[in-house]
């Protein structure tokens, strides 16, 4: 269940947008042209916002931590700078984890979809965690219960004489 959500712009695609827009921002040396494409389009920023971290996203604060002492991905930590800080004139987004895998995987030629691998590969451990701390538990905590309220259905047939 949890690799099904992956699919789709705010999850698993989303490191992917945001290292084609990374990508776009290091060819042009700037991200105001990128910055202001995607606004006039109506489009969200790849890379920015999130959900449940409101403020910073600790994640992200972890991981571009560790590639500040990558020296070969410090172009795409300007550029990465440059995309925040375009932005926060617009609306006030922090970086989320989304671009701090954008900045590795561009750093390091990866293809745009190497993200997503990443951040799965990164989750599985936590939700075998949590399935076997289910598995532990009896009964399971997560016992859904459905109630039809639809429209009734048809009386069955008769049985034949």
């Amino acid at each position: 269940a949890g690799l099904g959500v992956l699919e789709g712009p705010l999850h698993g695609a989303s490191s992917g947008l945001a290292h084609r827009m990374l990508l776009d921002v290091l060819e042009l040396g700037t991200a105001a042209p990128v910055i202001a494409d995607e606004l006039r389009a109506g489009r969200r920023i790849p890379g920015l916002g999130h959900r449940l971290y409101t403020g910073e996203d600790p994640r992200a604060r972890v991981l571009f931590g560790l590639l500040e002492r990558l020296p070969r991905a410090e172009s795409a930590l300007l550029a990465a700078r440059d995309i925040v800080a375009t932005t926060a004139r617009h609306t006030p987004l922090h970086a989320n984890v989304d671009l701090a895998l954008a900045v590795f995987t561009a750093s390091f030629g990866m293809p745009a979809t190497a993200g997503e691998t990443i951040f799965a590969v990164a989750r599985t451990a936590g939700w075998i965690a949590h399935a076997l701390e289910e598995y532990d538990e009896r009964p399971l905590r997560m016992r859904p219960v459905g109630h039809y309220v639809g429209p009734r259905p048809p009386q069955p047939l008769p049985e034949p004489r």
